[in-house]
C-alpha cells in the first residue's frame, strides 16, 4: 500500500523546482532530494541520517547542539478548553528560536530523538523536570475544568 508520505517523497525526488530551505544558513547539505527520499517519516516529520525535514525546511543534524523532550498540551482551534497531550521536542542549534517538533506518541518522540542523536554524537540531551515535583513527567494530563 502506498502512503501519502511515500507519494510526496516520490515527487520530491523528482526535481519539480521545490527548494528546501535550510534553517541554519551556511550549513546546507548536498543532494537534499536524495537525502529526503532516504528519510523515515514519523508523525509528519522526515528524519534522515543528515537532517530533520519539516514544513518545507530542514535542519542539518550536524548543527544541533542540544535536544529536549518536554510534555505539553496543544489546543485545537474551536475544540473547547481541553488540550491534547503531546510532546514537544526542542532542537537547539544556536539560533535565537529553536526548532520545536510536536509529537503525540511517546514511542515516536523517543524514535525521533534516537535518530537525531545517532546522526550527531555531540548532541547534549537535556531533560525537562516538573518545577513542582522535580520529577520528569511522562505526559501532562489535560486540565479538568
Amino acid at each position: 500500500m502506498i502512503t501519502f508520505s511515500d507519494f510526496t517523497k516520490f515527487f520530491d525526488a523528482l526535481d519539480c523546482g521545490h527548494k528546501w530551505k535550510c534553517v541554519a544558513e551556511g550549513s546546507e547539505i548536498e543532494n537534499v532530494p536524495q537525502d529526503r527520499k532516504n528519510s523515515v517519516t514519523i508523525e509528519g516529520y522526515d528524519v534522515s541520517e543528515k537532517a530533520v525535514y519539516f514544513k518545507g525546511c530542514y535542519l542539518p543534524l550536524s548543527q544541533i547542539k542540544s535536544v529536549r523532550r518536554q510534555p505539553s498540551t496543544i489546543r485545537i482551534r474551536g475544540g473547547g478548553c481541553i488540550g491534547i497531550p503531546v510532546f514537544k521536542i526542542r532542537l537547539d542549534y544556536g539560533a535565537e528560536k529553536p526548532v520545536v517538533l510536536i509529537v503525540e506518541e511517546t514511542d515516536n518522540a523517543d524514535k525521533i530523538i534516537r535518530m537525531i542523536c545517532a546522526g550527531n554524537h555531540a548532541i547534549t540531551m537535556e531533560y525537562y523536570v516538573d518545577p513542582h515535583t522535580g520529577l520528569r513527567p511522562e505526559k501532562i494530563s489535560p486540565p479538568l475544568y
